[in-house]
């Protein structure tokens, strides 16, 4: 008989469902899990702080460049390259999310039969972002590229087809021989589903963000804007990769990832590191301090959480000058 656990979730992405999602899918196997606002194990991700409200195992899992708060949680997930016993977890969300899954078994095949699919490369560059509230390097790498030859944008920023947003984002890179996969902030470790999707669609990426991340993907397979010294060697490099056919091909003939990564292995981990935590009795399974030192931090994380609500709704009452007044008197 199946050993019974309670658990919830909390702060996750829009789209994310809680009686429908990967954490549950594993856990199911071996547990009776039950859905509870009393849990054992709290699995809580970036977009609230509600989590504090629960004083249960907390398993943080983020998608964002957000490195975990051990005084907070108990194990994680995340993008940093580290170690910290067995609570911690270095997984890219797009190994175990369902939503990538389609992706990464086509980035897997990206460079087998290429040469079929180059006839349908019939555009120069693609751009798919919606987010403005990134880092400006985005930004400055599609306008150098733009000023070498025209960019086609099927998101909200730069948008080239009377505002609307392409339907497909597969479907409309798979057109284009190169596509730009920038991050919205670059920080070791933290690379997001942009270069997936874009060897998905069977194009060279232009990378920027993860100044590591040929330990994640293939550096002989697209192009990362951090080897070069200025945005100008970047677009004079790229100039010479599309006018010259075999140079291209030579990226589009190497598969996506370095031969020690394998997706497998990756969702495997994963599901280890679930099934240790939960395999414990909560009492067991808790790591972060809950006395002292570990009781006042979280104190002093929810007093600031309670005024910074007071602070926003000060905002819309009295406008921003004045709360603003209020707010540095709260923290001097």
């Amino acid at each position: 008989m199946k050993r019974e656990i309670k658990v919830k979730f909390t702060g996750f992405w829009s789209g994310f469902q809680e009686d429908d999602n990967f954490i549950l899918n594993i856990l199911s196997r071996d547990f009776h899990v039950i859905l509870s606002e009393d849990p054992d194990y709290l699995f809580y991700s970036v977009f609230n702080d509600d989590f504090i409200k629960y004083d249960c195992v907390r398993i943080f899992i983020t998608g964002e460049n957000v490195c975990p708060d051990f005084q907070m949680c108990d194990y994680a997930i995340g993008f940093e390259h580290m170690e910290f016993g067995d609570r911690y977890l270095r997984c890219p969300f797009y190994y175990f999310v369902e939503t990538y899954q389609e992706d990464l078994e086509a980035a897997q095949k990206k460079h087998l039969g290429y040469l079929d699919k180059l006839s349908e490369k019939t555009e120069f560059c693609s751009f798919v972002y919606s987010n403005s509230d990134a880092d400006e390097m985005r930004t400055q790498i599609y306008e150098a590229i733009n000023g070498y030859k025209k960019i086609n944008s099927g998101g909200r920023i730069f948008n080239s087809y009377g505002g609307k947003r392409v339907d497909s984002k597969r479907d409309f890179e798979a057109k284009h021989k190169f596509s730009i996969a920038c991050e919205n902030s670059s920080h070791k470790g933290y690379t997001t589903e942009k270069i997936l999707q874009s060897f998905a669609a069977g194009t060279v990426p232009i990378y920027w963000g993860n100044t590591e991340v040929g330990k994640d993907f293939n550096k002989a397979a697209f192009i990362d804007a951090n080897d070069f010294s200025s945005l100008e060697d970047l677009v004079s490099y790229i100039e010479e990769v599309d006018r010259d056919p075999e140079l291209y091909q030579t990226y589009l003939r190497e598969p996506a990832f370095p031969e020690n990564v394998k997706m497998e292995d990756m969702q495997n981990q994963v599901k280890e590191f679930l099934l240790s935590i939960c395999t414990q009795e909560p009492e067991k399974a808790f790591r972060r301090s809950r006395v002292f030192w570990g009781r006042t931090y979280q104190r002093r994380y929810w007093v600031y959480k309670r005024s910074y609500g007071v602070i926003k709704k000060l905002k819309k009452i009295l406008g921003k000058r004045f709360a603003e007044k209020i707010e540095g008197h709260l923290y001097e």
